[in-house]
């Protein structure tokens, strides 16, 4: 059995990020702009606005996530500094546990990279909207208050408790 392991994309992960994205979001569809992101991560770093990361299975990208660094959102009278935009499996590979592992692995990263949470929305319009607001919480993402679309918050380990920032 192998055992995938997170990275950040490359642009050499182009065609692979856009074909998992497309497998739920088809509008994603977009070439030059995810070359421009993942060109962005390359030169910048935590410096980019957007990072990307995959779940790499000797060289079979598994799994994509995404987040907004620049993108913060007051909720519940808190500052959440972080979007998580995308997460998402291949179609053939779900439910073998790899958005859960990207997951984990993206708020260790944000964490490392001093972030203290992130938030991220559920769409009630999106197909398999439930199934996707059980797995967030069972990732310990938290529902605020107020709809559609569901908002959703969580901390990073080593974050203060929930409260005014």
């Amino acid at each position: 059995m192998s055992h995938p392991l997170p990275r950040p994309a490359t642009t050499a992960d182009l065609m692979d990020v856009i074909e998992l994205l497309t497998q739920v979001w088809p509008e994603e569809n977009n070439e030059g702009r995810w070359h421009e992101y993942l060109q962005e991560q390359e030169e910048s770093g935590n410096g980019a606005r957007r990072g990307v990361w995959v779940l790499d299975d000797d060289g079979r990208v598994l799994a994509v996530a995404t987040v907004e660094r620049r993108r913060p959102k007051t909720i519940e009278g808190r500052t959440w500094p972080v979007y998580l935009a995308y997460l998402t499996t291949d179609r053939d590979h779900r439910r073998e546990g790899h958005a859960a592992r990207l997951e984990h692995h993206v708020m260790r990263e944000l964490e490392q990279q001093g972030y203290s949470g992130a938030y991220l929305r559920v769409n009630r319009e999106e197909r398999g909207w439930k199934e996707a607001l059980e797995f967030w919480e069972r990732q310990g993402w938290e529902q605020t208050v107020g709809s559609p679309p569901i908002l959703m918050i969580k901390q990073t380990a080593t974050s203060p408790p929930l409260g005014p920032s």
